[in-house]
């Protein structure tokens, strides 16, 4: 589960460096719509992305990733996000640039602010642009986001939940019995898999044992639809 902050905790000089030697070129979108009042900046990179105000030259909003390997999947991680007014369609421009043009998979990073980039990727959960999971790292199990409670996703550490009880006991059988590598980005299809190999298993040959998840393993992940 992402480690909540307060924006009061975030380092904006840390924000200023991440990008103040970077070269940018501009952008013209080739599958979404452009932004009538703003520039599209990308650093050659392509680790940083701006929307630039065509009149007052000052950044509106911006989104600086990494991209990172887990469990032999490349995903573009979200280290810092900005938007100058919040609400009003800014960020969720940037993410449909990356998911839609970049053909990106995002993954949040342990860290998300409230209010802030925890609201906002509720809103993503909303709105259902794009197909929004739980990820575990640790078992690199994954779910659509919306089968969890909130609490599931941003709760407290300490907090020990059943169903990531069941998900990694879900994982072990798979593992145990070589399903693997029938796995695939469909959940429904995995899913499905799960419940065929439970059939023919007997549960009472395997022991459950529950341990603590530190919420840093859970991350959420967004890709297109």
């Amino acid at each position: 589960m992402p480690v909540v902050k307060t924006p009061e905790d975030l380092d904006y000089d840390y924000l200023e460096k991440l990008y103040e030697n970077k070269i940018f070129e501009d952008y013209k979108c080739q599958i979404i719509a452009s932004r009538k009042y703003e520039e599209i900046k990308i650093s050659t990179d392509k680790l940083t992305f701006k929307l630039i105000d065509k009149e007052q030259r000052d950044t509106v909003s911006l989104v600086h990733g990494e991209i990172r390997l887990y469990n032999g999947i490349e995903y573009f991680q979200i280290i810092w996000t900005y938007s100058k007014f919040p609400k009003q369609g800014y960020l969720s421009f940037l993410f449909d640039l990356l998911i839609y043009e970049f053909g990106l998979k995002l993954i949040s990073d342990e860290y998300h602010t409230s209010p802030g980039s925890k609201e906002f990727w509720q809103s993503l959960m909303r709105k259902k642009k794009y197909k929004i999971f739980r990820l575990n790292l640790e078992t690199n199990y994954k779910k659509n986001a919306n089968k969890y409670d909130e609490k599931e996703i941003w709760g407290a550490e300490e907090n020990f939940n059943s169903m990531e009880l069941l998900n990694n006991w879900n994982i072990n059988i798979l593992e145990e019995n070589n399903e693997l590598e029938n796995f695939d980005e469909d959940i429904e299809y995995n899913d499905e898999v799960i419940d065929n190999i439970l059939l023919g298993i007997d549960k009472d040959k395997h022991q459950v044992k529950s341990k603590n998840i530190s919420k840093r393993k859970i991350r959420l992940v967004a890709q297109g639809i």
